[in-house]
């Protein structure tokens, strides 16, 4: 199915791969740091002074930014977002059309406005050197930019959604991946 897509959208799809890898290395991070700063925070409990790991809540915060915002449009392009369609499914075709469209629409419009707040608050928190105080200063700007990434990614899904509904050649679906059984 990759051969009839828009080239843009194979793209786009490659792209969304990237980030919702980057999103798992992410993931696997903030474990890291979690387990270490839980065992140092507990070494007393085998006669050791605890420790528990500077800027590690800090860091936790901002990987979880990376993981949600990096892997949100590869789970669209997967269409494994959760979608109630009790009334959708007892409509004719062309009516599930125009509410697929129509959600579709809705998504890309909310997902642009979180995109648009987050190149907003990233610009202003890489021109003002943002950081979390605390005994290592913890630069928040990284999280700040990924977010509107993440968000701008997702918003150009939609947006290939909506025009897919009607034109398949723009379709972005990765038949690659898992995918969830709807529940009916």
């Amino acid at each position: 199915m990759n051969e009839g897509r828009h080239p843009i959208g194979r793209w786009v799809l490659r792209l969304s791969r990237a980030c919702a890898f980057l999103s798992g290395i992410a993931l696997l991070l903030m474990m890291v740091a979690g387990a270490s700063d839980v065992i140092g925070t507990n070494l007393d409990i085998i006669g050791l002074q605890s420790q528990p790991v500077p800027a590690a809540f800090e860091f936790m915060a901002a990987m979880m930014v990376f993981t949600v915002f990096l892997g949100t449009a590869l789970a669209q392009a997967r269409r494994n977002h959760i979608r109630v369609e009790v009334i959708v499914n007892r409509l004719p075709p062309g009516g599930r059309k125009v509410m697929e469209a129509v959600q579709h629409t809705l998504s890309a419009v909310m997902w642009g406005l979180i995109a648009w707040y987050g190149w907003k608050s990233g610009i202003h928190s890489v021109s003002v050197g943002e950081y979390a105080t605390g005994l290592i200063n913890f630069p928040l700007w990284p999280a700040r930019l990924i977010l509107g990434v993440g968000a701008t990614l997702m918003t150009v899904q939609c947006l290939f959604d909506v025009v897919g509904v009607y034109i398949p050649k723009f379709q972005i679906i990765d038949e690659n991946g898992a995918h969830d059984a709807p529940i009916s």
